[in-house]
């Protein structure tokens, strides 16, 4: 992006000033495009270090994970009641009222 000549003449009357007040933020500024002065001198070795920081992390949050689902006892379930597995059809008719109750029929006898 280009800038007006009254923008770069701005500009360079501001680096002035700021180079005379403050050199030593100048000086600082000046490198901001460069490479970056407080940068360690080998920087491939600390480039790997978030990462393993982060996988270790997954990692224990994994593990810690499973842990929970292994080791938490799982809820009782409720009993829920079954209705008696009789039909309609083999029931006996329900006794009426006032009327004596008998016990279950005999088995018909075999025909030979």
């Amino acid at each position: 992006m280009s800038l007006r000549e009254h923008e770069r003449r701005i500009l360079e009357e501001i680096e002035r000033q700021l180079s005379e007040d403050a050199p030593d933020l100048a000086g600082r500024l000046e490198a901001f495009g460069t490479d970056d002065p407080d940068a360690p001198a080998d920087p491939g070795l600390r480039s790997w270090k978030p990462w393993v920081a982060c996988g270790l992390i997954a990692v224990v949050t994994a593990g810690l994970l499973v842990l929970l689902f292994v080791l938490t006892p799982s809820a009782p379930q409720p009993d829920v009641p079954r209705p008696a597995e009789t039909s309609q059809e083999n029931a006996p008719d329900p006794a009426p009222e006032g009327d004596p109750v008998e016990g279950p029929p005999e088995p018909a006898e075999p025909v030979s």
